[in-house]
């Protein structure tokens, strides 16, 4: 081989600076407090007797750490299933809010002094786990993307939502409302977004192969306590 078609190959697998991945970030800030009117109330007739609690204890602290973002795309890549714990601690769920990838399993264990049923009458996945006491668990596979609202028949003020997302970027925003992910390839992708008041918000967003997207989101103020 001469020297000509060496420097050809040479420039042919150099790696081209136009088809770097992009990066996708935005930022969520809240407007007004939201109206508990505004506010639908859970759709279950709950079993059993509400044992009086501390509401104060188990909530998060953060506003966004109640609020799930995540990307969807046709060919965006799938996040290995994980085996993921949602207990139940005080009398509440911890934490309020898990974000799984699509075929994980998420353990539910009873680390209270009292019995616990566990219980879901979502679309996405619906589930009765039955009594059980402290130091017992019990477990559920999340096969399909989607949100599943969480319940206690025992205890009707506990609630948590699992969030299961059929790609790898997902997750919650940082204190100061932010969000980012690198390494997206360019591509056209549906921004998800959320929070209980409102359901589920969504953005399309269209990545260039060397540009960056930014997305702004206003959400309602929640009150923590509910």
């Amino acid at each position: 081989m001469d020297r000509k078609c060496v420097l050809v190959l040479l420039l042919v697998l150099a790696p081209r600076p136009d088809l770097r991945a992009s990066e996708i970030s935005g930022k969520i800030t809240f407007d007004k407090k939201l109206s508990k009117k505004t506010v639908a109330s859970a759709p279950y007739d709950l079993r059993g007797v509400a044992v009086p609690d501390d509401s104060s204890i188990g909530h998060s602290s953060s506003e966004f750490d109640r609020i799930a973002v995540w990307l969807e795309s046709a060919s965006a890549p799938v996040a290995a299933p994980l085996v993921a714990t949602l207990q139940q601690r005080n009398r509440h769920f911890e934490p309020e809010l898990l974000i799984i990838p699509v075929g994980s399993t998420v353990l539910f264990p009873n680390l209270d002094p009292i019995f616990h049923n566990i219980f879901s009458l979502s679309r996405t996945q619906s589930f009765d786990l039955g009594y059980y006491a402290e130091g017992r668990s019990r477990s559920v596979k999340f096969p399909k993307p989607g949100i599943i609202q969480v319940y206690c028949h025992v205890h009707p003020d506990m609630h948590a939502v699992i969030v299961v997302v059929p790609a790898v970027w997902s997750g919650k925003p940082r204190e100061d409302g932010t969000f980012s992910w690198s390494d997206v390839p360019p591509g056209k992708y549906k921004l998800q977004i959320w929070q209980s008041s409102m359901g589920v918000l969504h953005r399309t967003v269209i990545l260039t192969e060397t540009g960056k997207a930014h997305v702004d989101i206003s959400l309602p103020k929640e009150d923590p306590s509910n």
